[in-house]
């Protein structure tokens, strides 16, 4: 086997390599189309409940304790 051969099989398993990687890469950073629920989150200050409520409430009923909140800010 001569040197040119060798450099190119070397080259050419460096680059198989390189593409699995990218590959693997890639398919981990894909989100699979799933959306945000557009949901709001509360917590209770009376009772530390966390909950969500739908987007549109302002002020929202506490499930454990009854208490009306405003969603978190982050």
């Amino acid at each position: 086997m001569s040197s040119s051969e060798i450099v190119f099989f070397f080259l050419l398993i460096v680059m198989i390599g390189w593409s699995l990687l990218a590959f693997y890469m890639r398919r981990r950073d894909v989100n699979y189309g799933l959306k945000p629920s557009g949901d709001r989150i509360f917590r209770c200050k009376d009772c530390d409940y966390v909950y969500t409520d739908d987007d549109d409430v302002e002020r929202s009923l506490c499930p454990e304790c009854g208490r009306m909140n405003s969603p978190v800010q982050f």
